[in-house]
């Protein structure tokens, strides 16, 4: 096994159990942020850029968003900033995520010289015209419960947000 395989496996584990350990929703947010940024460099290192993108922008910037916005919004007005913010595990996790982006770095980088040099992969991989084709011929049907699923969800959460304010 690779060095960077086992560096982001473990990172993925180690902030996957902080996400589920930590008492503050706020720091389990950076720990799901952590673990999202892990996987993508995961993507990377199976020379699989397109999903790595996706991952990056999808989940690690749409999703974890949301759940920030959720947060947010279901937070008292009572709890202090100055205490939230002298939480050691912001931190942590402001350390962790750092360590994340350089490895990110440092397998994009290595990815990089691996598929400009290997001649072996077939003609369009990991391409946008290839993911697409495959997509929307072969899983039509899974992008459009999955898109009828969020639309439900987004009319669910502003129902829920609307009967509060």
């Amino acid at each position: 096994m690779d060095f960077y395989f086992w560096l982001f496996a473990t990172m993925a584990v180690c902030a996957g159990i902080f996400t589920i350990a930590a008492r503050d929703p706020l720091p389990s947010a950076l720990g799901l942020l952590t673990v999202f940024i892990a996987c993508a460099a995961l993507y990377l290192h199976l020379h699989a850029p397109l999903i790595a993108i996706f991952q990056v922008t999808i989940y690690a910037g749409a999703i974890l968003v949301l759940v920030v916005f959720v947060i947010m919004l279901l937070t008292s007005p009572d709890e202090r900033l100055s205490l939230l913010q002298a939480n050691m595990s912001y931190r942590i996790m402001g350390v962790v995520l750092g360590a994340c982006i350089i490895g990110l770095l440092a397998a994009g980088t290595k990815g990089l010289i691996n598929i400009v040099g290997s001649k072996a992969l077939p003609d369009g991989f990991g391409s946008p015209a290839r993911f697409g084709d495959l997509f929307y011929r072969n899983y039509l049907l899974h992008f459009e419960v999955a898109s009828v699923l969020l639309l439900v969800a987004l009319i669910g959460g502003i129902y829920l947000a609307k009967k509060n304010l």
